[in-house]
């Protein structure tokens, strides 16, 4: 039935890019907040219009590489925290990243792989897909690719990203086909996902990833047991323990369908307003059995930029069911010692860490800029920001808001992009200390502040 799914939607797909040039106007696309760098955390290099690829009689093949470079300097104001290594802070690398995107004619194609410290996911595909890009305003991509939900290419400014990401609802990646529309000030992208960007053929337990998925799971943090700091199967204060000891079986998504429409108002040289709706909807899969369920996000969201000022709002809710045994749910229920159900979460995972996220939620997302051109030297631009993001469930009774204020900056001196960010927040998985902190995004259990202060230097090419 799956494959009847695929095979119908990509003739839907591409009937509808090959319609004929009076059925969809060719005017280029509106400005937008979009970016043309290969940034994966941070979010570099904006700019406001996308070149398409040229329409040519003899076709000549064009490759742009591309890349970066960057590091990162992490300190914390308590004690106790994920990182034994460095303590309470420190400097280390962060990732080295190298792309290629080009086109040969009408064929077009994108490709990104990150490396990253090992405890953190090594290296991985971040984005690779193959297209065809009709016009102007058609193009269709297979492939590895960025999932039409929400503002793109990212709702917030910091380097921290909003609660969004950590939901899978931000700067979303996986494999699929997607098909974009823009006539006008249109902006109308649809997909359809067979699985998300796992590494491993037959989706094993695999964490090394750049956004965040429901992932199947073959081991998980054994709550409450705080680990040896010297011992290398010792993570950040809790220990792996094999075998799936939380009771759960494997759940891994599955065919997903993505739908996102907007419309841009031009202001002319004052700027534009973008304002959309997204829909998503999919299926998760229980790998031992075969038995599915359904999980469905949708968001409302305004971008817009005012001169130097720029804008981003966005109201977002997801629902995910997990297809458990009664088998399953009891094991869980029988041996588990937090304050919430097994269907009340699913497992998510990235950069080599799972983490648990609440099976429902509400998610509020902002973000406020303001790009000040300064001439120092070789700083040509400075945009401050602040970043707020919030996180609620009703169904758990034990749960605590997450929150997360984010005031930072960004300097470009030419290639160089350095974000400077002060993150306070309550049940941020990358500021959060001890055995928990995987499961703050399913329980935030004790409703504490804490603060973090982050400084990444990049070098984009």
């Amino acid at each position: 039935m799956n494959r009847y799914c695929t095979a119908v939607l990509a003739l839907f797909l591409t009937a509808g890019l090959m319609l004929p040039g009076s059925a969809l106007a060719d005017d280029p696309e509106p400005a937008d907040d979009s970016t043309n760098a290969t940034s994966l955390v941070a979010n570099a290099w904006e700019s406001d219009t996308d070149a398409a690829a040229p329409q040519q009689d003899e076709p000549s093949l064009s490759v742009n590489i591309s890349g970066s470079l960057r590091f990162n300097a992490l300190f914390r104001s308590y004690g106790e925290q994920a990182d034994k290594t460095l303590a309470d802070g420190g400097f280390t690398f962060d990732t080295f990243r190298i792309g290629a995107n080009g086109s040969y004619g009408g064929l077009i194609f994108d490709s990104e792989l990150a490396v990253y410290p090992e405890s953190f996911g090594g290296v991985f595909l971040q984005k690779g897909w193959v297209g065809y890009e009709f016009s102007d305003a058609r193009e269709i991509q297979v492939g590895v690719s960025q999932v039409p939900f929400g503002i793109q290419p990212y709702a917030s400014s910091s380097w921290f990203f909003n609660s969004t990401y950590y939901v899978g609802l931000e700067d979303d990646y996986d494999a699929g086909i997607k098909a974009i529309f823009q006539p006008g000030n249109w902006d109308i992208q649809g997909g359809y996902y067979m699985n998300a960007e796992q590494t491993d053929f037959f989706a094993g337990s695999n964490f090394g990833r750049y956004s965040y998925d429901v992932v199947p799971v073959n081991s998980f943090p054994a709550f409450g047991d705080a680990g040896d700091a010297n011992d290398v199967n010792g993570i950040g204060g809790y220990t792996v323990v094999p075998g799936g000891n939380d009771g759960r079986s494997p759940i891994a998504e599955a065919n997903q369908f993505n739908v996102k429409a907007a419309y841009s108002f031009d202001h002319g040289g004052l700027g534009f307003t973008k304002v959309g709706v997204s829909g998503q909807r999919g299926q998760l899969k229980n790998l031992s059995n075969g038995n599915t369920d359904w999980h469905a996000a949708y968001a409302a969201h305004l971008q817009g930029r005012y001169g130097g000022l720029g804008v981003k709002l966005e109201f977002a809710q997801q629902e995910l069911n997990p297809p458990l045994t009664d088998q399953e749910r009891a094991d869980f229920n029988s041996q588990s010692d937090v304050n919430y159900n097994a269907e009340d979460f699913v497992v998510m995972g990235a950069y080599n860490f799972p983490q648990r996220v609440a099976a429902e939620h509400t998610v509020y997302s902002s973000s406020v800029s303001y790009r000040i051109p300064v001439n120092l030297g070789p700083v040509s631009q400075v945009k401050p920001y602040y970043d707020f993001s919030l996180v609620t469930n009703k169904n758990v009774d034990a749960w605590n808001d997450n929150a997360t204020h984010d005031i930072g900056f960004l300097t470009t001196a030419g290639p160089l992009f350095v974000y400077t960010d002060l993150n306070i927040s309550k049940g941020h998985p990358f500021n959060h200390p001890g055995a928990n902190f995987a499961s703050v995004m399913a329980e935030n259990n004790d409703n504490e502040w804490r603060t973090a202060f982050n400084l990444n230097i990049g070098i984009y090419f």
